[in-house]
């Protein structure tokens, strides 16, 4: 019979994952200025001496808390995009993913955190590498989606670098509070035009 795992470890496992969900939502809801490693171990229910074993430091478990929540709605995401077959109406739909990864909570806690860094010299050395280490990962990603539907070569992945940055732009007009209907507007008329250029064959 097989032995289960150490019940220890698993609880520190759990408390761990406990205390980043709780910072993502502190995170998204009150901005880093009112983020407090109080108010994450008061709606965890968790000690404040547990929450010190893992992240002694604010800023730790600031990082942390954003790598996790990366890694979170990356594999979401990988999961929605996982199935239809390679063609234009596949790249829309990836397209429309990398747009609301841009213009959703990550993303929205990122900016949030580089305006911030740039007067925290603390958090701006922790932060750093992991928005980096984000940006990447999210390059990785759409990447490998867009070239099973694309020619590949070096003119494609200059048009893969072109349609992530239009939508990261446009995205931060969303996130800067834009009218949603002009947003929309402008990313369906830019979306047609990052298929027909990601699609074309030659």
């Amino acid at each position: 019979m097989a032995r289960g795992g150490d019940p220890q470890q698993d609880r520190s496992v759990a408390t761990r994952q406990r205390l980043l969900d709780a910072a993502v939502d502190e995170l998204i809801e009150k901005g880093y200025g009112r983020f407090t490693t109080l108010s994450v171990t008061e709606r965890t229910r968790i000690s404040r001496g547990a929450q010190q074993h893992h992240f002694p430091q604010k800023n730790a478990l600031v990082a942390a808390a954003i790598r996790h929540l990366a890694d979170r709605q990356i594999e979401e995401l990988r999961v929605a995009a996982a199935s239809g077959r390679p063609g234009a109406a596949r790249m829309e739909r990836v397209l429309d993913l990398i747009f609301d990864l841009y213009s959703g909570p990550l993303f929205a806690a990122m900016i949030d955190l580089s305006l911030a860094a740039r007067s925290d010299e603390e958090l701006r050395r922790v932060i750093g590498p992991v928005e980096r280490e984000i940006s990447d990962a999210i390059a990785v990603w759409a990447h490998g989606l867009m070239v099973d539907g694309g020619s590949g070569g070096e003119e494609f992945e200059r048009r893969v670098a072109m349609s992530l940055s239009s939508a990261r732009g446009i995205a931060l007009l969303k996130l800067l509070g834009h009218p949603h209907a002009a947003v929309a507007r402008q990313w369906r008329h830019t979306r047609t035009e990052l298929v027909r250029l990601l699609t074309e064959r030659g």
